[in-house]
C-alpha cells in the first residue's frame, strides 16, 4: 500500500469513529419551564413544571418564594418522564420565585438547573 492510500484509510476510519461518537455524547435536556423563566402571572399559576428533549427521572423539584418553601400536590417519583407537572397546594403569595430540579438522564447524568418567575396580584 502506498502512503497516500494509507492516509486515505486513516482519516476515513477516523470520520466514521468521530460520526458514530458523536450522538454517544449527548444527553437530555431541558426544553423549557412552565411559567418560562423571567416570566411574571398573574396570581398563583396552575402548575409550575419543566419539559425536556428526552426521558428525565426527577429526583428533586422545589419551589421557594417570598414565604419560603412553597408546597406542592405532588412530588417527583420514578418514573421517566419527557415533561414533569406539579400543582401549588396552596396560593401563591405575590413576589419572585425560584425552581430548583434535578434530574436522572436516561443516560446516566445527573443534570440540574434553576428558573425563577413573579407572581402579581
Amino acid at each position: 500500500m502506498t502512503i497516500r492510500i494509507r492516509m486515505t484509510l486513516r482519516a476515513a476510519l477516523a470520520a466514521l469513529l468521530l460520526a458514530f461518537a458523536t450522538p454517544l455524547m449527548a444527553h437530555e435536556g431541558e426544553m423549557g419551564q412552565i411559567p418560562e423563566d423571567g416570566s411574571t402571572v398573574q396570581d398563583t399559576p396552575e402548575e409550575i413544571g419543566i419539559h425536556f428533549d428526552g426521558a428525565m427521572r426527577i429526583t428533586q423539584f422545589d419551589v421557594t418564594g417570598p414565604q419560603g418553601r412553597v408546597s406542592l400536590e405532588n412530588q417527583p417519583g420514578n418514573e421517566p418522564t419527557e415533561e414533569y407537572r406539579v400543582r401549588p397546594a396552596g396560593s401563591m403569595e405575590p413576589g419572585s420565585y425560584e425552581v430548583r430540579w434535578r434530574g436522572l438522564a436516561r443516560d446516566g447524568h445527573m443534570m440540574s438547573d434553576t428558573f425563577r418567575f413573579t407572581v402579581e396580584d
